[in-house]
C-alpha cells in the first residue's frame, strides 16, 4: 500500500510507504541491513564492503551524499540521516528515511517506510517527488527479496 503526505501548504514533505510481506521479522531485517540484499533495492558506495548495517554505519558518497544510521532497533526500526552538499546548510540532519517492522494481529509482518520531511528545504518538491519513487520501488524489491525461498545447497 503506497500513501504519501502533503498538505495543501506543502507543510510537510514525508512520504510514507507500507507494505505487507509474507516472511518473517527477522528475514525482512535481513534484507534491510545484509549489504547483499541492500544493494538489490538501494544503492550502497563502491567501497562499503560486507558490513552489515549497524549503529556506526556511514555511508559516504563524497561530494554527492551521506547518510548515518541514528537509530537502530533490532528487527524493529532502523533510521538513517541524509545529508546533500547541495543543502549548503550543514544542520539539516532531520530528513531522512526510517524503515520500521511491525506484527500485526493475525501474525503477519509489515514493513513501513518513511522518507522526509524535505519541506525545511527550498526545492523540497523535487526530493519529494524523487522519494516517492524510491519508497514504491524499494519497498517492493524488500518484499520479493523477503519472500523470496532461498534454496539449501
Amino acid at each position: 500500500m503506497y500513501q504519501s503526505k502533503k498538505n495543501a501548504m506543502n507543510k510537510s514533505l514525508i512520504v510514507n510507504n507500507n507494505i505487507r510481506i509474507n516472511a518473517s521479522v527477522t528475514r525482512v531485517w535481513e534484507i534491510l541491513t545484509i549489504p547483499e540484499y541492500v544493494s538489490k533495492w538501494d544503492e550502497l558506495p563502491e567501497d562499503f564492503g560486507d558490513y552489515v548495517i549497524s549503529p556506526a554505519t556511514a555511508l559516504k558518497w563524497p561530494g554527492h551524499a551521506t547518510v548515518n544510521v541514528v537509530e537502530l532497533e533490532l528487527n524493529k526500526k532502523l533510521k538513517y540521516a541524509l545529508y546533500l552538499p547541495a543543502w549548503n546548510d550543514e544542520s539539516i540532519n532531520n530528513i531522512g528515511y526510517t524503515y520500521t517492522l511491525t506484527v500485526d494481529d493475525d501474525g503477519h509482518t509489515w514493513l513501513g517506510i518513511e522518507i522526509g520531511d524535505f519541506a525545511i528545504l527550498t526545492e523540497g518538491d523535487k526530493y519529494y517527488d524523487s522519494s516517492v519513487n524510491f519508497g514504491r520501488t524499494a519497498s517492493q524489491k524488500i518484499k520479493e527479496l523477503a519472500e523470496k525461498k532461498e534454496i539449501a545447497l
